[in-house]
């Protein structure tokens, strides 16, 4: 009895302590593997989520805004002769309102106002200088950007020739209290629409909007003018330096960070772009008798993860 008690006080061999911390060693650098792994694993997983998050958030954001365009006023930029970094711009006049016309001028030498069915909500009293009223786009699309025509004696920028679907507004107000239901444009200058709307259509539009891929970067630009050329420069870049002094054929530029406060704005959409091999905007064949395709596609890279996202906006181009 006494032998059995002395074996017992006696503990555990060398051996059995180096098996048992070689076996915990091994558990542990298991478990610290797994552990490492998982985070990895999690880390990689919310990156790429969030990669593919800030992805569809800026093309449903641009496929918003292409839904709400004037028809036959989108155009992009050519893909020849752009650098190696895949840049490209879409462009497009964002409408503001709609309603139907009643009696605008198509002949003559035009008038400086009138009459459509009232806007719901009113825009009696409420549209400032940066509204253009447009009446039934047609198969050219150059001719609604036509704001820097040196036609003409106007002072006013931008300058639309006397005989084009769009023009400046001056108010949209109501001359006949009496009658609730009928609204007056009035235009800057006398102006005749170029053609009648099958539906007598009638759209207030904003200035210009433009979605750039620069670099790896996606920008919006906007409230830089019409101008007959698509612009994709900013302004100070290129030769010879783009600028936006007063109205003249060769001012034209998109706005860069510094032009904020002068109204004309660049705003940051996502980054992490890569677009070196692919063609980021593309729009289908537009008429006057059917709607249209535009075809986005971009594709993400962060840290080795790619992620590339296709998508379609069906656009209006019946007017």
């Amino acid at each position: 009895m006494k032998m059995n008690d002395l074996k017992r006080s006696q503990g555990f061999t060398i051996i059995e302590v180096v098996v048992t911390i070689s076996v915990a060693a091994i558990i542990s650098i298991g478990l610290v593997s797994y552990i490492s792994d998982s985070a990895d694993s999690l880390y990689d997983s919310s990156r790429r989520s969030k990669m593919a998050s800030a992805g569809r958030t800026a093309i449903d954001r641009m496929a918003l805004e292409l839904h709400n365009a004037l028809p036959r006023s989108i155009r992009v930029t050519p893909t020849t002769g752009l650098n190696p970094s895949g840049d490209q711009c879409i462009e497009f006049i964002p409408v503001r309102a709609a309603t139907n016309y009643i009696n605008p001028s198509f002949s003559g030498s035009g008038t400086m106002s009138f009459d459509v069915i009232e806007f719901f909500p009113t825009l009696e009293d409420t549209v400032a200088s940066d509204a253009y009223a447009a009446i039934f786009p047609t198969n050219n699309t150059a001719i609604l950007y036509d704001g820097d025509n040196p036609d003409g004696d106007y002072t006013q920028w931008p300058n639309f020739p006397a005989r084009r679907p769009i023009q400046k507004i001056a108010t949209i107000s109501d001359t006949d209290p009496s009658d609730m239901n009928i609204s007056v444009v009035n235009l800057v200058t006398s102006h005749r629409f170029r053609r009648r709307s099958p539906t007598k259509r009638f759209f207030v539009v904003d200035q210009p909007v433009s979605f750039c891929v620069v670099e790896d970067k996606l920008y919006r630009y906007s409230n830089y003018g019409f101008f007959a050329d698509q612009v994709q420069r900013e302004e100070g870049t290129g030769s010879p330096s783009c600028s936006v002094a007063a109205a003249h054929p060769d001012n034209r530029c998109l706005p860069d960070y510094s032009a904020i406060a002068e109204g004309r704005i660049k705003t940051l959409i996502t980054d992490s772009i890569d677009n070196k091999d692919i063609i980021a905007f593309g729009i289908g064949t537009q008429s006057l008798t059917r709607n249209s395709l535009v075809k986005i596609e971009l594709n993400f890279s962060s840290e080795g993860d790619s992620l590339r996202l296709n998508h379609e906006v069906l656009t209006r181009s019946v007017p």
